[in-house]
């Protein structure tokens, strides 16, 4: 059995926080993702930029993250930004309805 591979980048420039998950956002790796995120809203940062361009797969729980994500940077006065993955994540994002409610943004040219 392979076991999937999750990557999760963080990087800090000044008051901005980039968080890049890599491959799959599941039950077993959003605990991951959601501890960053938890971090970088309690540290003095202005922005937050969630780029999940290289996700290839996102569960319910991912999508719960999301969703709390964006509510932990707005009760702390936080920007979120989002950047767009792959069209198999924008589906989900859409068919959940959750992408209309998060702050989505185009990648960077």
């Amino acid at each position: 059995m392979t076991i999937p591979s999750f990557d999760l980048r963080v990087a800090r420039s000044g008051r901005s926080m980039h968080i890049a998950p890599c491959g799959e956002l599941d039950i077993a790796t959003t605990p991951e993702l959601e501890q960053a995120l938890t971090e970088a809203t309690t540290e003095a940062v202005a922005e937050i930029v969630l780029d999940l361009r290289e996700l290839t797969f996102m569960d319910s729980t991912g999508l719960r993250a999301l969703a709390q994500a964006n509510a932990g940077a707005d009760e702390r006065g936080v920007t979120l930004s989002i950047i767009r993955g792959p069209r198999q994540i924008e589906r989900v994002l859409e068919i959940s309805g959750l992408g209309a409610l998060l702050p989505l943004v185009d990648a960077p040219q």
